[in-house]
């Protein structure tokens, strides 16, 4: 939750000291959040939380089963019955019982004479079997479940907020990107003038040569501060090919893809209220309720070794048919209905682990702290690295206008023999390192403001 008053305080700061962002930025920094490979694979990671997080609930409903087996078997262990062992005697004695009432009377009735019966050997593995069941069984209580899809809702929370994370760190990036490209098309800009500076200075030279004002050393010495621009010109160049390169890195584009440029209005202005903003990015920064959610997840683990003590209750429901062959009818098929009780009644490396879980909260807890502070001091030192570059802008703008003004009454000076080439070459050295120096202010300037939005996490993303 965002508390009003501080977040105006960001807004109003933001709407003074930043320059309004320029749609073709906006748009760029639209196009890095499609396209970066880097902020693709974090989505990656996120829809695969979410997959865990489906399976984790999954557990709760019931699970049908299909089982079918048809065996075969010959041999094997024996089963024996001593049918003949325990029966011939008896039958013996009632033969001997109905040949003697037969003797002694004749109307007693005719008996069948019983049989002499062998004793059977069966063996314990049927020749031919078959069993096919369906099974349907689902979890009536299990602690384990229940916070195992808690632990999986917080850690796809994690990923999700680690999206986002990225996304903000992607958008400081590309604004950084953005800025170093344009502080080095502006330096390639300046030396390409300063050709121009050295050439003319060169053409000067050589007339004051022919017209025996300067000596030959004069010329020399132009011709060397040309090639010496000429290598600050190629060095800019190559910085600018590399800064364009990764700029559309970021952006999952072609590197030699051309970059449109908007000049920003630079507004450098002192900034107050630290705590304000310390309290905006602590409630802003995606990383104090990733922890949040980390921490979640160490209750979780907590209940859930605890629960591992308490019983599991299990529903499961079957129908199959069992015997030689596939019949359904009574003497066949079957429907058994359970109830399943697992209770571990003792296990000693159960503590332990719930032990683990408590430590490794508190572990969290102290990370949790460390971030609060890391972000406070992230977001004092951009402030501070703001109002420095804001100062350094106000400094190179005066150096500029000072040593411009000094170059010109140096040149005028030379172009009338009253000035040397050393004179000459050092004022024009001056205001080309102070001209560069104010493109380097400006656009540093507003790389600070990229990196404070980033510290408090105030970029609006709608």
């Amino acid at each position: 939750m965002k508390y009003p008053t501080a977040l105006l305080f960001t807004l109003l700061f933001f709407a003074n000291a930043i320059s309004a962002q320029t749609s073709t930025l906006k748009g760029y920094i639209g196009t890095a959040l499609e396209n970066n490979i880097a902020l693709q694979q974090k989505n990656l990671s996120y829809q695969r939380s979410l997959q865990a997080l489906k399976e984790a609930k999954g557990l709760f409903f019931p699970k049908v089963t299909f089982n079918a087996r048809y065996s075969m078997a010959q041999g094997g262990r024996t089963i024996d019955f001593p049918v003949g062992d325990l029966m011939n005697p008896v039958y013996e004695n009632l033969n001997l019982i109905n040949d003697l009432a037969s003797d002694a009377n004749p109307s007693y009735p005719s008996i069948p004479t019983y049989p002499t019966l062998d004793n059977i050997a069966t063996n314990f593995l049927r020749t031919r079997e078959q069993e096919t069941t369906i099974r349907a069984a689902m979890p009536l209580f299990n602690a384990s479940i229940i916070q195992n899809q808690r632990i999986q809702e917080n850690l796809s929370e994690t990923e999700r907020i680690g999206v986002e994370v990225y996304k903000r760190e992607l958008v400081k990036e590309v604004k950084t990107a953005y800025f170093n490209y344009a502080k080095a098309v502006q330096a390639v800009s300046l030396f390409e003038n300063t050709m121009e500076l050295v050439n003319e200075n060169l053409r000067t030279s050589e007339s004051l040569y022919r017209n025996h004002k300067v000596t030959i050393d004069e010329v020399y010495t132009a011709q060397a501060q040309i090639k010496a621009v000429e290598q600050d010109l190629a060095n800019a160049q190559k910085n600018e090919k590399i800064a364009q390169s990764y700029f559309n890195f970021l952006l999952n584009e072609e590197f030699e893809t051309a970059i449109a440029l908007e000049v920003n209005r630079v507004d450098p202005l002192a900034v107050s209220k630290q705590e304000s903003l310390v309290e905006t990015a602590q409630m802003n920064r995606e990383e104090i309720q990733q922890m949040n959610h980390y921490l979640a997840v160490t209750d979780s683990k907590i209940k859930l070794n605890k629960g591992n003590m308490l019983p599991a209750v299990n529903l499961a429901l079957d129908y199959g048919v069992q015997g030689r062959d596939y019949n359904l009818d009574s003497d066949s098929d079957f429907v058994m209905g359970s109830v399943v009780m697992s209770w571990n009644l003792f296990d000693r490396s159960n503590k332990p682990k719930v032990q683990q879980a408590r430590i490794e909260k508190e572990e969290l807890n102290r990370q949790k702290l460390e971030i609060q502070r890391k972000i406070g001091l992230q977001t004092i030192s951009a402030l501070h690295e703001l109002e420095a570059s804001g100062k350094q802008i106000e400094l190179a703008e005066a150096q500029v206008k000072a040593l411009d003004q000094a170059y010109k009454l140096v040149n005028k000076k030379y172009t009338l023999g009253q000035a040397n080439q050393v004179e000459l070459t050092n004022a024009r050295t001056q205001m080309t390192n102070a001209q560069q120096q104010l493109i380097i202010a400006r656009y540093d300037f507003q790389i600070r403001q990229a990196e404070l939005e980033r510290a408090t996490g105030t970029y609006n993303f709608n």
